[in-house]
């Protein structure tokens, strides 16, 4: 998920601290990205607003969720202020455009290509430099690469990177090629060079205290946690016109309402992760607007197949039917977000949507409890406050089971993503969009890290999947991927433990002396990927 934090929110994959342990560390993140607001089904501003000629020059102030415990890592986050530095001083090689395509386009590589299931070649963009003038070479790719996958720093990168590439098998072809030598077939490091996360660093990066020197629009000027962090333009920025604003501050709230307050006060000019119940608040004020996107973000009723009462996969199948899908996006979400059909990473170019959308079946429901021998269930269901619909989405469920019979005893624990995460038989959780085997490889496997459903079953079924997933990394061709990666899901939409009712879209506000915002499925879609580092809005007035 993500540090989001997660990967949700961000996709924390560190094996030394757990996702939840971070996410309880900095009490923040998965929350705010997974806030909507209603829009059609592309996605759009909730008002129009008129898109003037860039002007350049100001101070762009920027509000956000923070705490003392916030970081400066070019290669890890803890909160959404996190991810927002990384943005505005570093980039990756390969980026997502606003349609969550991947594209060179908009990273620092001229491309990069798989030249057999275990091989890549990365080739640099010409004349690239860092912000302390040194040229972009292969030897900063290799030293970024590298770092990312020491396991004792718990980057984000390390969980879906490690398995396949071998630190000590990254060749230099010449000062702007690289190529990777993986340990075994993998067709997902396209897109993991592309994670916000694993951006490209120089030989010899730490960091903060030490110099953030990144390749990216802003520069850091000054960095107290919690509170208030500055960056100023970089006149050497390689995108010609690029950035508008002379100077960034990005600043801390606790919550949400202060957010919110400062936003109205016209104490910053934007601000992320908007709640729905103020959404209306915001449009009724002139001079502000709220941008929204549809999303693939989600965030599932987990059900542990290992653990009673979801060994007997009738029971995991009558809670999905207890489930009514546009009620969960009625009140979990006020309208909010789109109906799921349990499974996730919906904008990937595989995605299963042949199978039949499940609805409501209260009858079913009973029948397979009590075929299953769970007819008048009790269970405790574990929530936390960590995103906005987390709880609001425990208590509608448990409304919705008592119609099958099934009595849930709501347990709303502030402290959730500590000890219990992962030892829990029914939990709620938040996860941000990824391509569907990166998601796999995160929290859906074995080895995953954060797998709160203990999928796959250890039995030959379990097997087989683990084969699809091995046999679907290596596959070069396109539509055998997406054959074998069907396959999986058809196993995880028959027999998985993750109930996924809904996916919830982002909700951003900001003053309409900004311009530059459009909505994005990209990844972090909040305020259009943070205007792609703050490069790409300027002040129209």
């Amino acid at each position: 998920m993500q540090a989001k934090l997660g990967s949700r929110i961000l996709d924390l994959h560190r094996p030394a601290i757990s996702r939840r342990e971070l996410m309880v560390g900095a009490g923040l993140i998965a929350g705010g990205l997974v806030l909507g607001g209603v829009l059609d089904a592309c996605g759009a501003t909730t008002q129009t607003v008129a898109q003037a000629s860039p002007k350049r020059g100001g101070n762009f102030r920027f509000g956000t969720l923070g705490s003392s415990k916030d970081i400066m890592d070019a290669q890890n986050s803890l909160s959404n202020g996190d991810i927002a530095r990384q943005m505005a001083s570093f980039e990756t090689l390969l980026q997502f455009d606003l349609s969550n395509k991947l594209t060179a386009e908009l990273g620092l590589a001229e491309s990069v290509t798989q030249d057999a299931a275990d091989q890549w070649t990365i080739r640099l963009k010409q004349g690239i430099e860092f912000h302390n003038g040194k040229t972009l070479t292969a030897d900063d790719v290799i030293y970024s690469l590298q770092r990312i996958l020491k396991a004792d720093l718990g980057l984000f990168g390390y969980s879906n990177l490690s398995p396949s590439l071998d630190p000590k098998n990254m060749q230099k072809l010449d000062d702007r090629t690289v190529r990777l030598h993986l340990t075994r077939g993998d067709s997902t490091i396209d897109t993991q060079l592309a994670q916000y996360y694993n951006t490209i660093v120089p030989a010899g990066y730490a960091p903060y205290p030490a110099p953030q020197i990144g390749t990216g629009p802003f520069k850091l000027q000054t960095f107290t946690a919690g509170e208030q962090t500055i960056f100023v333009r970089n006149p050497n920025y390689w995108r010609t016109g690029q950035p508008y604003f002379d100077q960034v501050t990005i600043i801390e709230f606790a919550d949400a309402s202060g957010r919110v307050n400062a936003l109205l006060a016209g104490q910053v000019d934007a601000i992320d992760d908007l709640p729905t119940a103020q959404v209306n608040v915001v449009k009724a004020h002139p001079g502000f607007a709220v941008l929204e996107s549809s999303s693939g973000d989600w965030l599932p009723i987990e059900m542990a197949i290992d653990m009673p009462p979801f060994t007997d996969v009738r029971v995991r199948q009558a809670f999905r039917l207890m489930a009514d899908r546009p009620q969960f996006v009625a009140q979990a979400v006020a309208g909010h977000g789109t109906v799921a059909n349990d499974l996730y990473s919906p904008y990937d170019p595989c995605f299963a949507t042949d199978l039949p959308q499940r609805h409501q079946d209260i009858e079913k429901a009973k029948s397979l409890l009590k075929a299953a021998g769970q007819a008048g269930l009790t269970m405790d269901f574990h929530t936390t406050p960590n995103a906005e619909a987390m709880v609001t989405e425990a208590y509608v469920f448990a409304e919705q089971a008592k119609k099958a019979g099934v009595t849930l005893n709501v347990k709303n624990d502030p402290n959730y993503y500590g000890d219990q995460y992962l030892k829990l038989a029914l939990s709620t959780d938040n996860w941000f969009s990824h391509s569907y085997l990166d998601q796999v490889g995160e929290g859906n496997i074995p080895s995953a890290n954060w797998d709160a459903t203990h999928w796959p079953p250890k039995d030959a079924s379990g097997d087989r999947y683990v084969s699809l997933y091995n046999q679907a990394l290596a596959a070069v061709d396109k539509a055998k991927r997406c054959e074998l990666i069907h396959e999986m899901q058809v196993m995880e939409y028959n027999e998985g433990g993750h109930l996924i009712a809904f996916f919830v879209n982002n909700i951003s506000a900001y003053s309409t002396k900004v311009s530059g915002f459009k909505p994005s499925k990209g990844d972090p879609p909040t305020l259009d990927a943070y205007g792609y580092g703050f490069r790409t809005i300027w002040f129209n007035s």
